[in-house]
This record gives structure tokens, sequence and C-alpha cells, in this order.
């Protein structure tokens, strides 16, 4: 055997006995009854080494792994720091300015654009109310239209009468919903009264008391449950909306402005962050910031596992914001706030075609929308066509002629 063959069986050898000396202090047992393989050194085969009866779980010494976590979550959460730094100068400073400069630049363009957009909101609204009265009248909206074109008077208005027929329609679908209401709850009360022999005035003080019994109840069992510590029967969504309350007050005690003074850009968008989440009830989300600030201030007993969950949330967060990034970045305005005037008299030309372009198209489709309109109000049903009268064969005329002939023998 080679020397370097036999050095490596040795250091093979004290790494074995180092594994089976730490067995023995878990087992109690003395290392030399303890052996991996099967022979000795003598060559002798050995009986099956005894069973391991010990099942304490080894502790293991996570504080270098938990710091490692640590490092790379501050890591990550700086780099989500400066996608967010980014949008919010997008936001505040290129959209702002940029709209200042259209409304500087082309004020009479956007004012164009804005009434012909008004424009058709109108048509628009005309038509769809025609089309829902003469469905709810069983008509077509060209007939529907010369019904209602036939009851104008001298000092009315197509559009008026229309939006009066409207309110007219609305109105008795109202009172026909609150009589139906009325005659159900009389129904109801006369089969109540024929089933179980009850009079309206008793069947109402029983109701009262009922109502009164339930709410006895309901506090009974609340008092009952806090004085007994018993949680159990609360409601799981009582319980959330308890928590995200307290979370919330919490948080709002540490960040709100009265208290810490005025808000830097980083500690203003943990404030609107906690205020979306309190709105929306998202009780994770308020978790995951509160467990954010205890991992920045190092005072947290967060476990690995729990500060890797919370590394994944900030990979997700950063992957959305980058998408957002990308997408803003690809407008024409961005970094609108740094740019020269030269480079916004060149931009300026193009904004004016598309400004050009819009109202164009704009126009043809308020053109096309008033057309239908017209067609609908100038609409007339066609009048029956008088039968043409059919030309008399020579026959006919023949027998005509006959008949006109009187008879002989009657004279």
């Amino acid at each position: 055997m080679s020397k370097k063959n036999h050095k490596g069986r040795i250091s093979l050898e004290k790494e074995l006995e180092d594994i089976f000396s730490e067995l023995s202090l878990c087992s109690g047992l003395p290392v030399e009854n303890i052996d991996n393989g099967k022979t000795g050194r003598s060559g002798k085969k050995r009986g099956r080494p005894p069973k391991n009866s010990c099942r304490a779980l080894i502790p293991l010494d996570t504080a270098k792994i938990r710091r490692g976590y640590l490092k790379e979550y501050k890591r990550r959460k700086k780099v989500l720091e400066r996608l967010e730094e980014q949008l919010q100068r997008y936001e505040e400073s290129d959209e702002p300015e940029y709209r200042k400069y259209l409304a500087r630049t082309f004020g009479a363009e956007q004012t164009l654009l804005r009434e012909l957009t008004e424009q058709i909101h109108l048509c628009q609204n005309r038509y769809e109310k025609i089309r829902f009265l003469a469905h709810e009248s069983h008509m077509s909206k060209e007939r529907y239209c010369f019904t209602l074109r036939s009851q104008l008077t001298s000092e009315q208005n197509f559009w008026e009468l229309l939006e009066m027929e409207l309110q007219r329609f609305l109105e008795s679908g109202r009172k026909t919903r609150e009589e139906e209401k009325r005659e159900y709850e009389k129904s109801a009360r006369e089969l109540r009264s024929a089933v179980f022999g009850v009079d309206e005035d008793e069947d109402i003080e029983m109701d009262e008391t009922c109502e009164d019994d339930d709410d006895f109840e309901k506090i009974f069992q609340k008092l009952f449950d806090n004085l007994l510590g018993d949680d159990d029967n609360i409601p799981e969504e009582e319980s959330e909306v308890s928590e995200l309350k307290k979370l919330y007050r919490e948080l709002c005690l540490q960040y709100h402005p009265d208290r810490m003074g005025a808000h830097d850009a980083k500690t203003q968008r943990l404030w609107h962050e906690i205020q979306d989440a309190y709105v929306n009830r998202d009780l994770e989300g308020l978790r995951a910031i509160r467990s954010g600030i205890e991992l920045e201030s190092g005072e947290t007993t967060l476990s690995c596992s729990e500060i890797d969950e919370m590394l994944l949330d900030i990979e997700w967060s950063i992957q959305e914001k980058r998408s957002e990034l990308r997408a803003q970045k690809k407008t024409p305005i961005w970094g609108f706030s740094s740019w020269t005037e030269q480079k916004r008299k060149q931009i300026a030309k193009e904004i004016k075609s598309e400004f050009d372009q819009n109202a164009q198209m704009t126009r043809l489709q308020l053109q096309r929308l008033k057309t239908e309109l017209e067609r609908l109000l100038q609409w007339k049903p066609k009048e029956k066509k008088r039968p043409i009268p059919q030309k008399k064969t020579n026959a006919q005329l023949r027998n005509e002629k006959l008949a006109d002939i009187p008879d002989l023998f009657d004279l």
C-alpha cells in the first residue's frame, strides 16, 4: 500500500472515530462497542452492533446561517428601495412637469379634444337611452323614436321628452317594487296568522322580544368567553379584524407624523404602505411590514425559515417594480424633468401630430354617432302600397259586354 493511500485511510478512520464518539455521548455506550465495519483489525467478524436507543434532537447553531439571511435581506431591501425611489421620482417629477408643459404649449389642442370627447359622451348617452326605452317598450329603436316624436308639442324638445320618459319609467319601476314588497309582507303576515293563529300586533311584540333575546344571548356568550378565556368560540374573522386594528394602531403610534416629525422619502413610502394595507384589510401585509421593521432594527426573534419567506416576498416585489419600471421607461416622458429646451422643441412636433391625429379620429367617431341619431329621428314607417289593378283579359271583357245585353225572352 502506498504512503498516500495509507494516510488517507488513517484520516478516514479518525473522522469515523469522531463521529462514533459523538454518538456514544448521545447513547451512553462506550466507543469500542460502536463500529461501522463488520470486521476488526484482527480480521475476525464481529456481531451486529447494538441498536442506538437515543431519540434526542441534536441542537444546531443557526446564528451564522441567520446572519447570512439577514445580510441578504438587507441587501435586497436596498435594491427594492432604489427601484421605488426611481418610480417615485417619475411620479412626482416627470409626470407633473410633462402635464404643465402640455398645458402651456398645447392648451388649444387639449381644449378641442376635450370638447369633442364630451360631445361623444353626450351622443352615446342619448343613444343608450333610446335603446333601453325601446327594448322595454318591445319596439325597435326607429319605431320608438317615431312614436315619441308624434307626442311632441311646440314647446318641447325631443331630448327633453326622452328624459321625461326615462324618469317616468324609473319612477313606475320604483313604485312597482314597493307595491310588490308590501304585498309580499302582507301575504307573509296572513300566512303566519293562518298557520300559527297570531295577530299582527302580537306578532310584532313577539318579533321584538325574540330580537331582544338574541341580543342578550350574544352579549352573555361574549362575556362568558371573556371571563373563562375561551377564544375557540370567537369567529376567525373577528379575531383577524381585532389583530389588524391592534397592529395598525401599533404602527401608527410608531410612525405617525405628529409623533416622529416630518417624514423622509423612505419613511413616507413606509407610511403609505401601512395605510394601503389597512384600507385593503391586508393583515399579512401589516405583519410583513412589522417584521421588516424589526429586521432592519436588529431586534427580532424571527427564525431562518421566516426570514427566508420574507426574502421571497421581497424578490416578488422587486420583480413587480422592475416590470413597472421597464414599462414607464418605454413612455416618451421618462426623465422629462431633466430634458433640455432643445430636446423639448424636437419632440413638440411629434406631440402636435399626435394631437391632430387624435382630433381627427374623434371627429370621425362623433360624425358616425350624429348620423345614427339623425337616422333614428328622421325614420318614418313605409306607407302601404295600393294594389295595382290587374289588366282584364279579352275573355273577361267579352263576358262583361254579354252581361250588359238584355235577354230578349225576358222582354
